[in-house]
C-alpha cells in the first residue's frame, strides 16, 4: 500500500477507540471526585444549568455577560503584565540604546 492512500477504520477499531476514550473520562471523573470534590459539584451544578437552559434567563444572561467581562478584563491584564514583563528582561537593547551596538 502506497503512503498516499488512506484507509477507513472499522466498526471495532471506532468501537475500540471509543471505549478507551470512555475509559480515560471516567478515570478523570474519578480523580476529580477524589482529589477536588468542590470543583466536582461546581462543574455539576454549571453543567445541570446550562442544560436546563438557564443561560437564555434573565440570571443566566447576566451571569453570562458579568463572566465574559471579567474573563476580557483578566486576558488583557495578563497580556499587559507580559508585555512589561518581557520589556524588563530584554533590556531597553531593542530601543536601539548604546549597549546593543557595537564598534569594531
Amino acid at each position: 500500500m502506497s503512503p498516499d492512500q488512506t484507509t477507513e477504520p472499522s466498526a471495532a477499531e471506532v468501537l475500540r477507540a471509543l471505549g478507551d476514550a470512555a475509559a480515560q473520562l471516567g478515570a478523570f471523573v474519578s480523580h476529580v471526585l477524589d482529589d477536588q470534590p468542590g470543583t466536582a459539584i461546581a462543574a455539576a451544578l454549571a453543567a445541570g444549568f446550562i442544560a436546563g437552559g438557564g443561560l437564555a434567563s434573565p440570571i443566566g444572561t447576566r451571569v453570562t455577560s458579568t463572566t465574559v467581562k471579567a474573563t476580557l478584563g483578566n486576558v488583557a491584564s495578563l497580556v499587559a503584565l507580559d508585555l512589561l514583563r518581557r520589556a524588563l528582561d530584554d533590556g531597553g537593547a531593542s530601543h536601539g540604546g548604546a549597549e546593543s551596538t557595537r564598534s569594531e
